[in-house]
């Protein structure tokens, strides 16, 4: 019966995907077409009589509901010495069985029902989904309200979770990108906690009462945001998450804000000498917040650098010169702050050539040198991954309630596509000199300096500080 269940679970998983337009496809340069209209449902805003937030969009067109969770936790949140505690916590949260069901009965009973079922906390939030059929919703439901509430911890879980996270530390310095990513976090971030990483050190003193404080401060109803998707109806939906969430109990506690990192004042360049054939880039600083009149614009400037291959870095660094296995630019906005960067991956003996052609190229578009094809192209790249982001009533639904979560307007979503159109060249020029500084940059290199084309002792950007990881010795 549960294979059947799983075969049946896939077909409708793949016909729901496969009924979606392609994304990222072609689009023809000929002809007159129609504008892709952008107008979503609303979900349903409603609220437990314990505070906790409900958003919930019907949708009856498959035997299918999902639940989105959102905790207001995170790493950030950690106390000190105790590095890695967060993800521990959403880890062993699921698998570690509830106060009503043991590990392995809750294992076997998600399985039974083919359910898909996780929880996870990152840096800044926490996040919980439930998949299921229709039919098995109440029973997979229970289980996963009691993994909410009232997580076991179970000791041989919380064992098994601490041993592949340090072994997943153990690997990490083998992989150059990782590793050069996880020391320019811990730069841009300086002195603020967002720059705490775990070590072997942290990860091994932490205990189970460790795991069980974390949760019992955070996981509240009124720290808690939920989206409900599916074919259900409404007052059944309302009624059974009131009986399964309805009755615990709010504190009234907050959790404090952390106060959003600061930009640094100059360019900082680092070095973690790795004997490779091959050198690993990481640069960046930050970036315009998702709460700031500029946030739009600056996702089109990403997107013209290093949004794809018809992007600066791409084109001018790997298609023309051939110096670059991967090159490309990132940017993540957050509500208070935001972080943007460029990376490459390149033969030693080109480092400091590659290094000078990024900033040759951040230094073209801070001045403005942008075309409007490339606005038009990269206008139409966002919008089209922006409306085939909301394809199913769940995507609808989990949005809605993370602008709620975040403390954004209710219409943020709906008017994004029109702010997007209406980005122009000056917003672009104005954007590109208002937050692009590429003397001002956080530079992280993994690589070896006896190959540099350039030894560091005489690179022109500024003097080099060599650092160590302290992934495996940090105490």
């Amino acid at each position: 019966m549960p294979k059947l269940k799983l075969f049946i679970f896939l077909l409708l998983f793949i016909f729901s995907a496969c009924s979606l337009p392609a994304r990222n496809q072609p689009v023809p340069r000929s002809g007159s077409f129609t504008p892709i209209s952008f107008d979503p449902p609303v979900p349903e805003r409603l609220s437990l009589e314990n505070g906790m937030i409900v958003h919930m969009l019907e949708d009856h067109e498959l035997p299918l509901i999902t639940v989105s969770v959102s905790i207001r936790t995170g790493a950030i949140y950690e106390p000190p010495g105790l590095a890695g505690l967060a993800a521990l916590t959403g880890t062993v949260m699921r698998t570690g069985g509830t106060a009503y069901m043991s590990a392995n009965e809750s294992d076997r009973h998600i399985e039974s029902m083919s359910a898909k079922l996780s929880v996870g906390i990152g840096a800044e939030q926490g996040s919980a989904s439930l998949f299921v059929l229709k039919e098995d919703f109440e029973k997979a439901f229970t289980i996963f309200a009691q993994i909410l509430m009232r997580p076991a911890f179970e000791e041989e879980k919380l064992l098994i979770a601490r041993r592949a996270a340090c072994q997943g530390l153990i690997q990490l310095p083998d992989n150059p990108l990782d590793l050069a990513f996880r020391e320019y976090k811990k730069l841009i971030y300086a002195d603020n906690p967002r720059r705490t990483l775990p070590s072997m050190a942290s990860i091994t003193r932490i205990r189970r009462s460790d795991l069980v404080e974390f949760h019992q401060r955070f996981f509240r109803p009124e720290n808690i945001m939920i989206a409900v998707s599916g074919d259900f109806s409404r007052d059944a939906m309302r009624a059974l998450l009131q009986r399964q969430l309805g009755s615990w109990p709010a504190t009234g506690a907050t959790v404090p804000a952390v106060a959003p990192p600061a930009q640094v004042s100059s360019r900082h360049i680092y070095h973690l000498q790795k004997q490779l054939s091959q050198s690993t880039i990481v640069m960046g600083h930050l970036a315009p917040p998702r709460i700031h009149p500029d946030y739009y614009a600056f996702q089109v400037l990403d997107f013209i650098l290093g949004g794809g291959f018809t992007a600066r870095l791409s084109t001018q660094i790997r298609t023309r010169q051939g110096l670059a296995y991967s090159v490309g630019s990132f940017y993540r906005a957050d509500i208070d702050y935001g972080v943007f960067g460029a990376y490459s991956i390149t033969r030693a003996d080109a480092t400091n050539r590659v290094l000078s052609l990024m900033f040759d190229i951040l230094e073209q578009i801070k001045r403005g040198d942008i075309t409007a094809e490339e606005l038009e192209l990269a206008r139409e790249a966002i919008l089209n991954n922006f409306i085939f982001s909301f394809t199913s009533s769940a995507q609808i639904a989990a949005q809605q309630m993370r602008i709620e979560f975040d403390g954004l307007p209710a219409d943020f979503i709906k008017k994004a596509p029109e702010k997007i159109r209406a980005i122009t060249l000056q917003d672009l020029k104005r954007t590109a000199e208002a937050w692009l500084h590429p003397d001002r940059m956080v530079v992280m290199l993994v690589g070896d300096k006896a190959r540099f084309d350039v030894p560091l002792e005489a690179w022109p950007w500024g003097r080099v500080k060599t650092i160590h990881s302290d992934i495996l010795t940090e105490k």
